[in-house]
């Protein structure tokens, strides 16, 4: 990364994930959120004191219950601590504030000097339905719901006809997002669905149908857990237990309210969506899309992966079912994508952001878990999930189903 008007570099020296599950017996959030907080410093060799910045995301702190004040949920960590927080910031549009939009505003904080140690903290404990039916963000009040009668997989699901409608994109092509993703937690025995596959196209069409052309197998999971990244100065760093991971760019764009507005296909005072931010974040890193060894993307449901690979330019605007069904996705693929087994497999506890960075960190340091000895990965596919030597990863983040989103440009030092 060349260095800018003088910032320092910054680097991910430390990730953690808990166990990531549906059944909490009892946890609240602010348990998973301390105990991926205490991994994740171990994993960095740091201590609490070292900490500057705090990007913090739970569901429930347990003197309160999950209808306690926001304000109050996030904002008593110092208390909790025991130490004072010198920046405390973040933006909704990444699982508030937990996501690359919180690596992105770490990175300037530090680079900038006015901390030097940051940590991304998240614990969901309330995200399993009670009944079985719903995933508790998703009721009527606090998504889309409630003015348009509809709700998010059906949003979803008209965004994805209208891309089929538009570019020919096919049920085929997106089933074929699920099956690579799923077939990855398949592998990984850290994800809930672990062990559940392996699938087929044929296994994600033909399960039970959610919103046309949504099944079930296409969209994402629900479950409780925790996870934690610490970034800190590239010099810094260096001298901490693991290797380095490099911020060397990114972007982050709101067009209008995910989640609050049901997706857009043009922007809300008209015209198209603006992409330049997108050329803006590889500018900045000096990248170019085949230089990525392994990619990241949000899989809340499997079209939205379709329409990413074109909103990030990885392919032309109704390109990216065919990309899909190249193979690219594959681990033999040219951009093995959500190798972790993402949203669908792995974890979908209701802000996942981080999850897709920690999962491009892992790939780069090597520490990937599946069916291989320990340390030791063939490669293959449909047995292994690592990738074979990445040195540079695309990570991405919540953000819009359409128009916008955020990613990070990460990289081996």
């Amino acid at each position: 990364m060349r260095a800018m008007r003088g910032l320092r570099e910054v680097a991910i020296a430390g990730v953690a994930t808990t166990e990531q599950t549906r059944r909490s017996e009892g946890r609240y959030g602010l348990s998973y959120a301390l105990e991926a907080l205490r991994m994740a410093l171990d994993d960095a060799g740091l201590a609490k004191e070292d900490i500057g910045g705090l990007y913090p995301m739970i569901d429930q702190w347990p003197q309160t219950g999950a209808a306690s004040p926001g304000n109050y949920r996030q904002a008593n960590w110092p208390a909790q601590l025991g130490i004072p927080i010198r920046w405390f910031t973040g933006a909704v549009n990444s699982g508030a504030g937990t996501g690359v939009s919180a690596i992105l505003d770490a990175t300037a904080a530090i680079g900038a000097g006015y901390i030097d140690t940051a940590v991304i903290v998240l614990g969901m404990a309330a995200s399993t339905p009670v009944d079985g039916r719903t995933a508790s963000w998703t009721t009527q009040e606090l998504q889309f719901n409630e003015w348009t009668g509809s709700y998010t997989a059906a949003q979803f699901a008209l965004a994805a006809r209208r891309h089929m409608h538009q570019y020919g994109t096919t049920r085929e092509q997106i089933a074929r997002v699920s099956a690579t993703i799923r077939n990855y937690g398949h592998l990984n025995p850290d994800a809930v669905m672990h062990g559940r596959g392996p699938y087929s196209v044929e296994d994600i069409l033909s399960a039970p149908l959610i919103a046309d052309p949504l099944t079930r197998l296409m969209c994402a999971q629900v479950n409780d857990g925790g996870a934690a990244m610490v970034l800190t100065t590239l010099e810094r760093a260096r001298d901490l237990r693991r290797p380095p991971v490099r911020v060397l760019g990114g972007a982050d764009q709101l067009c209008y309210p995910a989640y609050a507005e049901p997706p857009l296909l043009e922007h809300p005072l008209g015209g198209p969506l603006p992409t330049s931010w997108v050329d803006d974040g590889f500018a900045m890193a000096g990248v170019a899309h085949d230089d990525f060894d392994v990619v990241s993307l949000y899989d809340g449901f499997a079209s939205w992966i379709i329409m990413q690979w074109e909103l990030f330019g990885f392919c032309k605007p109704g390109e990216g079912g065919p990309l899909v069904e190249s193979g690219a996705m594959e681990l033999d693929g040219r951009w093995p994508a959500c190798t972790d087994g993402g949203c669908h497999s792995f974890s979908h506890m209701g802000a996942p952001a981080i999850l897709r960075p920690i999962e491009a960190v892992r790939q780069l340091r090597g520490d990937v878990r599946d069916g291989c000895p320990e340390g030791v990965h063939s490669h293959e596919p449909g047995r292994c999930r690592a990738v074979r030597s990445p040195r540079l990863a695309f990570a991405a983040s919540m953000g819009p189903p359409t128009g916008g989103g955020n990613f990070a440009v990460l990289g081996l030092d």
